[in-house]
């Protein structure tokens, strides 16, 4: 596996992380691109994880707001969940909040994946509620770094 930061959207690699994040979280939905496309896609750290063939099998972003760092759009490829992708990923985008020197990292998690994150020192912050995008329930966390 190789792990590779991506800062230009019209790279291929993009393309097939923005592919991922679609067939995970908005498939079915006919204004995915547009959910894609929210305030903070093109000044993301975009990081990507490539298989040995030089396909990306999973993503995540990190945007920084003040002092906080904001993880979003992790997905992993169907195919290459539960793999321990998505933990190396995230790990890696700690790693680059507290080189950029943040203070926390808060993210948006679904419920389904609240547990992933509570293993990596993530909290619950506030209630659950739904999706703004796609109505399914969420809770946001928070990591003080």
């Amino acid at each position: 596996m190789n792990l590779r930061y991506i800062n230009n959207t019209q790279h291929t690699f993009y393309s097939e992380a923005k592919q991922i994040r679609i067939k995970c979280f908005f498939e079915g939905l006919e204004n995915a691109e547009h959910f894609i496309n929210d305030p903070f896609e093109q000044d993301g750290f975009h990081l990507v994880c490539l298989n040995d063939q030089e396909k990306v099998i999973g993503t995540g972003r990190l945007n920084i707001v003040d002092k906080t760092g904001i993880i979003s759009q992790m997905a992993i490829a169907p195919e290459n969940q539960n793999q321990g992708i998505g933990k190396i990923i995230l790990h890696k985008l700690i790693e680059k909040s507290k080189m950029l020197d943040v203070d926390q990292i808060k993210l948006s998690a679904r419920l389904t994946a609240q547990s992933f994150y509570v293993k990596k020192g993530f909290k619950p912050l506030g209630n659950v509620y739904p999706s703004k995008k796609t109505e399914i329930m969420h809770i946001d966390m928070i990591l003080m770094l």
